[in-house]
């Protein structure tokens, strides 16, 4: 796709978040139930990664621009901030340590599925083998007749 097509594509999906917010009222923000909906997408490929891939690759250079209007915001009421920063710092301990416990095991399930999925396949594969060597031991015993 050419990228005014990603682009258009992209806030396509941004604005039927934002329509999902206001309209039907979902209490998440617009812009996060615009990324759930575009990672359903692409997980039904209804939408391919190569069909966005320019206008993706160009806002994930250019990552950084999107974190300054938060940072000026923050510097704006920086006080208000100073004065609660024993309230962030636990916050940011709390959160990180949720995030490693629920990444951790996130990890270890889909480890087990994908061990799950080799050990069936294997299971299969000797299943196949004992089959085709049983057949032929048979083939032999009968002297290769039927």
């Amino acid at each position: 796709m050419r990228i005014p097509l990603q682009l258009a594509v992209i806030f396509a999906i941004c604005v039927a978040g934002e329509f999902l917010h206001r309209i039907v009222g979902i209490p998440l923000p617009g812009n996060i139930i615009g990324m759930v909906l575009l990672l359903a997408l692409l997980c039904l490929k209804i939408i391919k990664p190569e069909q966005i891939s320019g206008v993706s690759s160009f806002f994930l250079n250019h990552l950084a621009l999107f974190f300054l209007p938060p940072s000026i915001a923050i510097m704006a009421v920086g006080d208000e901030v100073l004065s609660k920063w024993h309230l962030l710092l636990v916050l940011c301990i709390v959160f990180t340590l949720a995030t490693l416990a629920v990444s951790g095991r996130c990890t270890q399930v889909f480890i087990r599925k994908q061990e799950y999925r080799e050990n069936l396949a294997l299971r299969a594969e000797r299943l196949a083998q004992r089959h085709a060597k049983q057949a032929s031991s048979s083939d032999n015993k009968n002297g290769g007749r039927p």
